[in-house]
């Protein structure tokens, strides 16, 4: 049985899987293994996977497209490891990306680890390097109830803390609901500054779809789960930030009363937490109060007649 499974789903992912497998093998050790599903491909993805020979690497493939969560609780289901980490089929990993987080995993006590990523394009292979900032454990939750602050492939988690939580639900941002879950549960989720892989980033990409983002958005499961977490660490419900922003329901007083306390919740979590921590929770907080206003006022412009 190995002890590191890592699961990589792709559809028509031809141009970009060879580099992704490759450098996955590369960092990968020796007990361990990368299960590879081929979601449905209309292009030469199998073919190029199958290209590659290696003991460690498995190909799965599904007649019909799964999408990314049931493609992944597919390769959960397949395998038996002990830890599991992702990787996406356009990004690259990093030279001893595995042995760094399985050793972060043990030192931070966590039940989920991240990794930093630099950026890159396909086109001018332009690298951007982003701050090689860890979240810890306490900290993490609050960034949660902000943002993101985490790339999926950078993840290595352990097994038995994904069958708890029952995999990756079918929702727009099956791995953000995923953490929110997590943390309202009281997994320890962490962030180590290393960097884990070279993110890819082009226009194709779902995340940069704003279709994609408004279905994330209005999902009722991550609302949910949303809602839950923050009961949990703010003592209040809440709800998602950009979704005050976009609801057309809530006017302009009730906007400002329901940000405000939301900020004044979040900034007294955050004075519990070290100075740091704290500091760069405020920062965040700040910018995202920005954010949410000018999209607030972005909505409020589009809805004005013409």
């Amino acid at each position: 049985m190995p002890r590191l499974t890592v699961l990589l789903p792709v559809h028509d992912g031809a141009a970009t899987i060879g580099a992704a497998v490759r450098s996955t093998l590369r960092a990968l050790p020796r007990d361990a293994e990368l299960r590879v599903l081929d979601d449905a491909s209309g292009d030469a993805t199998a073919r190029v996977v199958e290209g590659i020979a290696d003991a460690r690497l498995r190909l799965d493939r599904s007649a019909r497209p799964l999408g990314v969560a049931a493609g992944l609780n597919r390769l959960l289901a397949a395998s038996d490891s002990e830890l599991v980490a992702r990787m996406d089929a356009d990004d690259l990993t990093l030279p001893g990306r595995f042995a760094r987080q399985v050793r972060a995993l043990r030192r931070h006590r966590a039940d989920l680890l991240f990794g930093t990523v630099v950026q890159f394009s396909s086109g001018g292979r332009r690298i951007r390097p982003t701050a090689p900032t860890g979240v810890s454990a306490a900290a993490f939750p609050l960034h949660l109830l902000l943002t993101n602050p985490v790339a999926h492939p950078t993840l290595v988690a352990r097994r038995a803390v994904l069958d708890e939580l029952g995999g990756y639900a079918s929702v727009p941002s099956e791995d953000y609901e995923l953490w929110l879950r997590a943390a309202a549960r009281g997994h320890r989720l962490v962030r180590d500054g290393a960097p884990a892989i070279a993110y890819r980033v082009h226009p194709a990409q779902v995340t940069a779809s704003s279709g994609w983002r408004r279905a994330s958005w209005t999902d009722p499961a991550t609302a949910g789960a949303f809602d839950r977490l923050a009961r949990d660490r703010l003592g209040r419900g809440a709800r998602r930030l950009n979704l005050l922003a976009i609801d057309e329901a809530l006017d302009d007083a009730g906007f400002a009363t329901e940000l405000d306390d939301f900020a004044r919740a979040v900034t007294t979590a955050a004075d519990r937490l070290g100075r740091v921590e704290a500091g760069r929770v405020r920062a965040l907080l700040a910018r995202r109060l920005d954010a949410v206003r000018a999209l607030r006022r972005q909505e409020r412009r589009s809805h004005e007649p013409a």
